[in-house]
C-alpha cells in the first residue's frame, strides 16, 4: 500500500464522521427534547424546544454548527 492509498482512506473515515457529527448536531435538541417529555408527543416536543431562551438558543447554536460543518463538507 502506497502513502496516497493510506491518505485516501484516512480523509474517507474523516469525512464520514463528520457527517455523523452534522447529523447528532441536528438531532441533538430534538431527542432532548423528546427525553424530558419522555417522547409523549411531537407538540410537547415542539413546545419543549420554544419554552425558553435556553432551549431556543441551543436549539440555533446546535443547528447553525450544523449546517456550518455540512457547508464545509460539500466543498
Amino acid at each position: 500500500m502506497t502513502t496516497q492509498n493510506i491518505q485516501t482512506r484516512q480523509d474517507g473515515a474523516s469525512t464520514t464522521q463528520k457527517k455523523f457529527g452534522v447529523i447528532g448536531l441536528a438531532a441533538l435538541p430534538i431527542a432532548l427534547a423528546a427525553y424530558s417529555n419522555n417522547g409523549i408527543s411531537v407538540q410537547g416536543i415542539l413546545s419543549m424546544l420554544s419554552s425558553g431562551v435556553f432551549p431556543i438558543g441551543f436549539t440555533l447554536l446546535s443547528w447553525g454548527l450544523a449546517a456550518k460543518i455540512g457547508l464545509k463538507l460539500r466543498k
